[in-house]
């Protein structure tokens, strides 16, 4: 084992030394005294200092040291707690956001929802009532060619002549007929008023609802976006102020308020909306249901007024027909009086000539003789039958005459009967019958007699 070397004894500084070193206390003290030994003339005596010194400074470094060192340590554990305590407290605020994220995701997903349901919904009553505004201008043109052939029939029927232009039921129900239908089109205008104004109301709603659903849109793809970033994100950027993006927000009872009023609004014009297209269906419908009992009561006016003007007709025949018999009987009547008279000729030149031969006897012949006597009877019962014959061909005479303006009156009355069930019945009642009734819902008619094809 080999020796440990021998603590050497301290040398005592010279006098010499200690004139030269000077007195230190500190490590800067040690350094400057050296640099001013080590610079001093080889000659000079350097100044020691006491192992005591040198314990007290060696010590004093120790303590300094332990000192510098616990405090790092605390400084260091109090560093990696407070590192550890942000961490978590990020952490948690990053949690929290996403959470508060994932919620609004939700709410306004929920809202985008309801949004695109009312917004489906509204497009089906806009088309619903876009149909039943289209029905009704259907129902409303239909009218036209009823009007049209209601104001032909009253002007057909001012065709009529004499005695037979008459304001009778049939006028008068053409004119009512006329009147419900000029209701019929105010009406039915007025529904095409409101629907338009309806649906204006419900493209407002549908505009509003779309411009909310982009918004919802937007907002979605947005905090979706902010939802996937994370700290290892790409392209992410400090925002030096926050608070300046705060000035046009809105609370939240704000915006689902905001989203709740588009849908009431969109809510109300739709029951509007269904409320008019049943106002349309119910004034289309009762419309044609009174202008169907008005046409059937027409047509049964038509029929009525036909059914007198022929039994009127069948009466005039039948006076004609006797009187033309009666014309005849009368005619023959005078034929056998003409004869009659005519056969009286014979005897009154007969008598006559006797009369006037006899007037020619001589003298005392000339007596008023049984003969004279008869031939003047004769003469007087022969012009008295001529002047009963001629006096009843003359009576005769004014009853065939009487006859015959009689049958004239009954032909012309007849031929005006005939031409009143010709409008009637040709011009009227069948141009009526043609015209099927199909209803304002069908919204066509179909006329032959006027070859007038129309389709609305």
């Amino acid at each position: 084992m080999a020796e440990l070397p021998t603590i050497r004894e301290p040398v005592q500084m010279t006098s010499a030394y200690s004139s030269v070193l000077p007195s230190y206390g500190s490590k800067r003290d040690v350094g400057k005294a050296l640099l001013q030994t080590l610079g001093a003339p080889s000659n000079a005596v350097r100044d020691r200092k006491a192992p005591d010194q040198w314990n007290a400074a060696l010590n004093m470094h120790v303590r300094l040291s332990d000192k510098d060192k616990n405090k790092a340590e605390t400084q260091r554990d109090a560093s990696n707690r407070l590192i550890k305590e942000l961490d978590q407290k990020t952490k948690s605020k990053q949690a929290e956001v996403n959470r508060r994220l994932q919620d609004r995701i939700t709410t306004v997903a929920y809202w985008k929802q309801r949004l695109n349901t009312e917004h489906a919904a509204i497009c089906q009553e806009i088309t619903n009532l876009s149909m039943s505004k289209k029905k009704t201008q259907q129902a409303l043109a239909s009218t036209e060619l009823p009007t049209e052939v209601s104001q032909n029939c009253l002007k057909n029927r001012e065709n009529r002549e004499a005695i037979d232009l008459v304001q009778d039921l049939v006028d008068d129900e053409l004119i009512n007929e006329l009147n419900m239908l000029s209701e019929v089109q105010k009406l039915l205008a007025t529904r095409i008023g409101d629907s338009d104004q309806r649906l204006k109301n419900l493209n407002d709603c549908k505009a509003n609802l779309e411009y909310d659903i982009r918004d919802k849109e937007e907002c979605l793809r947005l905090d979706e976006h902010c939802y996937k970033l994370n700290n290892g994100s790409a392209g992410l950027q400090q925002v030096a102020q926050p608070s300046l993006y705060d000035g046009h927000t809105t609370t939240v009872d704000k915006h689902e308020s905001f989203s709740q009023d588009n849908l009431e609004k969109s809510e109300v014009a739709r029951v509007m909306s269904c409320l008019q297209r049943e106002l349309n269906d119910f004034s289309i419908n009762k419309s044609n249901d009174e202008l169907q009992k008005q046409s059937e009561l027409v047509g049964s006016m038509f029929r009525l007024r036909l059914k007198e003007l022929t039994a009127a007709k069948t009466n005039l025949d039948g006076q004609l027909e006797k009187t033309n018999q009666e014309i005849s009987s009368v005619e023959d009547s005078l034929h056998q009086l003409r004869e009659a008279l005519r056969s009286k000729d014979g005897p009154m030149k007969v008598a006559t000539t006797r009369f006037a031969v006899r007037s020619k006897r001589p003298n005392v012949e000339q007596t008023r003789d049984y003969v004279h006597g008869g031939l003047l009877s004769e003469i007087n019962d022969i012009s008295g039958s001529q002047e009963a014959l001629k006096q009843q061909i003359a009576s005769a005479e004014e009853t065939l005459h009487r006859l015959l303006k009689n049958k004239e009156r009954l032909q012309q009355d007849i031929e005006i009967k005939k031409k009143s069930i010709q409008i009637d019945e040709q011009q009227c009642l069948r141009l009526r019958k043609t015209l099927s009734w199909r209803g304002l819902t069908n919204g066509h008619w179909v006329v032959e007699h006027y070859h007038i094809r129309r389709k609305v």
